[in-house]
């Protein structure tokens, strides 16, 4: 089974595509995250400049944070579903052509065998048309 159909190969890049973005979501998340952590202590370093309303900065920071968290948590989820929804349908297309070629092979052999048997019927009837012929040829009368 070394051919693939077309749909299957669109499904094949659609997968490995798919598998990119969730790979692309997880790194830009650990990336944020290490951002989170480098924020928080640059906020810790500005505190003096900001401490009447250092408070304020740190609440609006950690909201912040924790929007983009929520954020990249539901874009990992759709990406993830969007991985599975094309893994299954490249699965079943790939299923869907094992059982084309399977029907093709079935069907290939029948014919084979059908020409076979045609071919045997055919020389059966040329040997008996023969016979016949030869049998024809003597004659059971008398032959003056």
């Amino acid at each position: 089974m070394d051919s693939v159909s077309e749909a299957q190969f669109e499904l094949d890049q659609l997968r490995l595509e798919a598998k990119r973005q969730v790979l692309g979501t997880v790194v830009l998340g650990v990336m944020a995250g290490l951002l989170a952590f480098v924020g928080q202590s640059a906020l810790g370093q500005a505190r003096p400049l900001l401490e009447p309303s250092f408070g304020t900065w740190q609440s609006l920071y950690t909201f912040v944070l924790w929007a983009l968290a929520i954020a990249w948590v539901v874009a990992l989820a759709q990406q993830g579903i969007h991985f599975q929804n094309i893994s299954e349908r490249f699965e079943s297309q790939r299923r869907l052509d094992t059982v084309y070629a399977e029907r093709a092979a079935k069907a290939q052999a029948v014919e084979g065998e059908r020409q076979r048997q045609r071919a045997e019927s055919e020389a059966r009837q040329e040997a008996a048309r023969v016979k016949r012929q030869s049998k024809n040829t003597r004659s059971t009368k008398f032959d003056y």
